[in-house]
């Protein structure tokens, strides 16, 4: 496991405000994220043991299934992964021999993935109470609500040529050897070029972490007492774990500051809003469960505000280099959604396949569509978290349906106004099977954003006096 470097920051954790009296289940699924993360619970007796002595009670609140897979116990296989860690940091031959030595690893595993790729599908319509469901609905925890189904299984995008994009940010990075190389696309994603190899002009990553907040913060997404710790971890994805909803999160970060961590904070960000909000009255199975798409797709409309050159400069970032971040992440979101669109086209190429040889041929295929000479078994090996790709495709979407809301009612310069973030909480803090889901989003936003009935009129009623009207709703 790689090593966890806590770095906790003051501003991101004020003292605790006073809450209600703790609840022993959600202590232990505060300590099964903690233990999850590496580091040790508040309770000295072991959380897998606490888990068996209440089993019952997590059986009738219906979170059985959910810490099973905490406790890495879940009754389906574990979907295959590589050990071996791709080390971005080294120089381009250490990045080389890296890329090789994970390639190896998924060669060894293709057998494994396709397995357990064919099971999952097999098991589709069996396992759900004799309802047909797509093979990838078993990847989540909860029960998906079914709008969100219907949308994720229907969302599809034909598949680009993204060699032009590669070379465009291989050019200045100074790389030698093909611009597309598969083992360079990684370091080109990260824009490495646009700053030279140590970050140039981007704030120090407890600058940034600390402006972002502060920006969460202005608009209330983060509650003053929802306290949030820090763990840095060399090479690893960030991401968020919430630790007791409402209250407390854990905010994973790779140690490198590079240009797509200004997005990549702010996605996180957005997922932790999404935690902090949950109002702490709601059941405890629905404060803890999360519709994929409803998250990313909120989360996508958060990232795209870095887009925003305004929103960069009070990052502390020039206006120069806020225009090149500004252009970079336009590019970066093209080439992202295209690795997204063939991990689509091959899970639907997937279906006529009957052997791990034939699954390969269907990825080399797909693969080069792309332009990018990508090792067909690191595409079949992406299939197993296709849920998570299908809900940023779904979640793009959403992103412009809901952002369209907001353009309607407060104009192009929604991210100002206080109205539009309040519209958006309110939306936001919804829990329930319903209320939660992307389309219990979309309509408590729309009806929000939905203009009053016109009120009856005097004959003769002034126009100075709608005007008045207008501007107090």
């Amino acid at each position: 496991m790689t090593a966890v470097h806590p770095a906790p920051v003051p501003a991101l954790a004020p003292a605790p405000a006073p809450g209600p009296t703790p609840d022993p289940i959600e202590d232990l699924l505060a300590d099964l994220q903690l233990e999850r993360a590496g580091l040790p619970g508040r309770d000295p007796v072991p959380a897998a043991r606490r888990a068996r002595q209440v089993s019952g009670e997590l059986a009738d609140l219906g979170l059985s299934r959910f810490v099973a897979e905490l406790l890495g116990e879940s009754a389906s296989v574990p979907a295959p992964a590589p050990m071996a860690v791709l080390d971005l940091e080294a120089d381009e031959d250490g990045r080389r021999i890296s890329y090789e030595t994970w390639c190896a690893e998924a060669r060894e595993l293709t057998g494994e993935v396709w397995r357990w790729l064919s099971e999952r599908r097999r098991a589709a319509g069996t396992s759900h109470g004799g309802d047909e469901l797509p093979w990838w609905c078993g990847e989540s925890a909860f029960p998906l609500p079914t709008d969100s189904v219907r949308r994720l299984a229907e969302v599809t995008a034909p598949v680009p040529d993204l060699s032009e994009t590669a070379e465009a940010w291989a050019r200045p990075t100074g790389l030698s050897g093909r611009a597309t190389a598969e083992y360079n696309w990684r370091w080109l994603l990260l824009g490495k070029g646009l700053y030279g190899r140590r970050g140039g002009t981007l704030p120090p990553l407890n600058e940034l972490i600390t402006r972002l907040v502060g920006e969460a913060r202005r608009h209330g997404l983060l509650p003053p007492g929802h306290r949030v710790r820090v763990l840095r971890r060399p090479n690893t994805p960030s991401m968020v774990m919430p630790v007791r909803l409402p209250g407390a999160s854990l905010l994973s970060l790779p140690t490198a500051v590079t240009p797509v961590t200004v997005q990549y904070l702010q996605h996180e960000l957005a997922h932790l809003a999404e935690h902090a909000l949950r109002p702490a009255g709601a059941p405890l199975a629905e404060r803890w469960a999360f519709d994929p798409l409803r998250s990313e797709g909120w989360a996508l409309l958060m990232e795209q505000l870095a887009g925003s050159t305004a929103f960069l400069a009070r990052l502390g970032i020039d206006a120069e280099a806020a225009a090149a971040l500004a252009r970079f992440f336009a590019e970066e979101e093209h080439f992202s959604r295209g690795l997204m669109a063939a991990d689509l086209a091959l899970d639907t190429d997937l279906a006529g396949c009957r052997t791990s040889a034939e699954a390969l041929k269907a990825a080399s295929a797909v693969a080069s569509r792309t332009g990018l000479r990508w090792a067909p078994e690191l595409l079949l090996l992406r299939q197993t978290r296709v849920l998570h790709w299908r809900s940023y495709l779904a979640g793009y979407a959403w992103r412009d349906t809901v952002r369209a809301e907001l353009v309607a009612r407060f104009g192009v310069d929604w991210a100002q106004r206080a109205e539009a973030w309040a519209l958006l909480r309110d939306a936001l803090a919804r829990t329930g099977p319903v209320a939660g889901s992307a389309a219990g989003f979309l309509a408590a936003t729309a009806a929000l954003a939905a203009p009053d009935p016109p009120e009856p009129r005097e004959p003769y009623a002034s126009r100075s006096h709608e005007h008045e009207e207008a501007r107090s709703r």
